[in-house]
């Protein structure tokens, strides 16, 4: 794994999470919920799935106001062993990172890195982004040294500096985002940035870090600004990022927002898009076509999840889900599985969420993998475990307009250790 910068997490006190879930089981195990269940044509399910879609049924929330759904699949088969409102369009929230990650590796491919240049044109020195996510201070410190020394040999000690982000098209908010995303829950969205670094104008973030170090290393500038690289211009130095494999484990562990929206314009350019929103939203969408994924009531607006107008299903959800663990196509989508957060052990799944970690759901620690979801109005967990049956299971649970956010997460905790069969 990629071992990058964290970010404080919220941690809820064990005795309030004990008490929340205990609350939300217990309402649940009271509610008489009208689901389905659904099995192939003709196919019977097996006395461990029956017995797991009983369960789900009485624990599926269904509290006066929410607005839910749900869809359990044996993955092997193909059967559906439970679900309810499959077909409703909710919000993923960061859920939907499985697609961006289906689209990106299909694309792209495991082994893809992007480039961070520096060329020189005359007396200026242009750092030109190549859309790498995982570019730390380091790494540019590191470039800076390279840079300084070829620049020394050329009896150059004083340079204008540029940046150049034009590999992606000037920042917009994307349609559904509230300005107070920026720069909080994500940055502008361009070719260069430096991880961890959540400013408005991440280029330039990048180009005063690279003239720091230019500096450090007997090289002054007159301060970094936007401006494209001629054609022509010198090389001096290149720093190549991670693999796509390491950056999605990453991306999908961490639920990184500025990774997300940075793979899908990459995605986007090399099938052949523009890399602004529409074609960003389009590439993924062709790539989940292309495993089958239904696309009926999947509206996207960005690649992260953050948009209040992006829609997901529950069925394309689970879809998406399975494909970590379906052998078909374990080449090319094997980050997905290992990125997937383990629960109650790391990522968002992770201690110190307190996903998973007391009485009832810590049954199932370290047995069920997925990639959660939370925004102030949507909460979501989409993955995988393996059943009572010792089969692969692919599930989603998804719950918008639910005021109380801890008793839905914990109410989808309990419901995916209910799959794995632990409760």
């Amino acid at each position: 794994m990629l071992s990058r910068p964290a970010l404080p997490r919220p941690v809820l006190p064990r005795h309030a999470l004990r008490r929340a879930c205990v609350t939300a089981i217990a309402a649940l195990s009271a509610l008489a919920v009208g689901t389905t269940t659904a099995t192939a044509a003709g196919a019977t399910l097996s006395p461990q799935d029956q017995a797991m879609a009983r369960d789900l049924s009485h624990r599926f929330p269904g509290a006066l106001g929410a607005v839910a759904g749900g869809v359990v699949v044996d993955v092997a088969s193909g059967q559906v062993v439970w679900s309810r409102n499959a077909g409703e369009a909710l919000r993923p929230a960061s859920t939907s990172k499985l697609a961006t990650a289906l689209a990106a590796l299909t694309v792209l491919g495991t082994r893809h890195t992007e480039s961070t240049r520096v060329v020189l044109s005359g007396r200026t020195v242009y750092l030109v982004g190549g859309g790498d996510q995982h570019l730390t201070s380091a790494d540019l410190d590191a470039l800076a040294a390279t840079t300084a020394s070829a620049l020394k040999a050329r009896h150059l000690t004083g340079v204008t500096l540029r940046v150049d982000d034009s590999l992606f098209p000037a920042p917009a908010l994307s349609p559904g985002w509230p300005s107070g995303y920026y720069p909080s829950e994500v940055a502008p969205v361009r070719a260069l940035a430096v991880v961890g670094e959540r400013v408005m104008d991440t280029a330039l973030e990048a180009g005063n870090i690279f003239a720091a170090g230019l500096r450090g290393h007997g090289v002054t500038t007159t301060g970094a600004a936007h401006a494209t690289a001629p054609r022509g211009a010198v090389t001096l130095a290149a720093h190549t990022s991670p693999s796509l494999a390491s950056e999605i484990e990453y991306m999908l562990k961490e639920s990184d927002n500025d990774n997300a929206e940075g793979f899908a314009r990459l995605t986007a350019l090399a099938e052949g898009l523009p890399a602004d929103w529409q074609g960003a939203t389009r590439a993924v969408r062709t790539a989940m076509a292309r495993y089958g994924v239904p696309l009926g009531g999947v509206v996207m607006y960005d690649a992260s999840g953050l948009s209040q107008d992006d829609r997901m299903t529950p069925q394309a959800l689970t879809k998406l889900a399975s494909l970590a663990v379906d052998a078909r196509y374990n080449s090319e989508l094997w980050p997905i599985r290992w990125g997937l957060p383990v629960a109650g052990v790391d990522g968002t799944l992770g201690p110190a969420y307190g996903r998973f970690t007391s009485w009832p759901t810590d049954c199932a620690k370290g047995r069920v993998d997925a990639k959660t979801g939370s925004l102030y109005n949507a909460i979501a967990l989409a993955g995988i475990t393996r059943g009572k049956d010792g089969r692969w299971k692919a599930f989603s649970f998804v719950e918008n307009d639910e005021p109380n956010l801890t008793a839905a997460r914990n109410a989808e905790d309990a419901l995916a250790a209910t799959v794995e069969g632990c409760m």
